[in-house]
């Protein structure tokens, strides 16, 4: 009986540090994919911005798949990537597989960790006011 419940409380305890390093892996993926969208989201098209003196802010879709990529090689990212742009918005999904350090030695195999992100371009200042501090 005392076996079972140490096994039991062994599996316990691995699930809760699996579960810990899923998160954080996780959580550092959705940083790549939002870092990569926002990269992507920078490449106006520079005619157009420039023809409505900064008031229309429209991607450059070929350009932005491009800025969001070369992000993903410089961030070092090894897994599946999915990027699409268009003139108004870029979208980063990222995927890639983790064998869970302690439950893997129970036979669990890799679990898939993904992320979605998606970015708009955006013009500067639009009012003049100053909110109050």
């Amino acid at each position: 009986m005392v076996a079972v419940m140490l096994l039991a409380l062994i599996v316990l305890l691995a699930l809760v540090a699996d579960g810990g390093v899923l998160f954080a892996a996780h959580r550092d993926l959705q940083g790549t994919a939002d870092g990569a969208a926002r990269a992507g989201a920078g490449a106006l098209d520079q005619a157009t911005y420039r023809a409505t003196n900064g008031q229309v802010a429209r991607l450059d879709p070929t350009l932005a798949q491009t800025a969001a990529a070369r992000y993903l090689t410089v961030a070092g990212f090894a897994g599946r990537a999915s990027i699409t742009a268009d003139t108004a918005r870029v979208t980063v999904v990222l995927a890639r597989a983790l064998r869970p350090p302690l439950l893997g030695v129970f036979g669990v195999g890799a679990v898939e960790v993904d992320a979605r992100a998606v970015a708009r371009p955006a013009t500067g200042i639009t009012t003049s006011e100053v909110p109050p501090p």
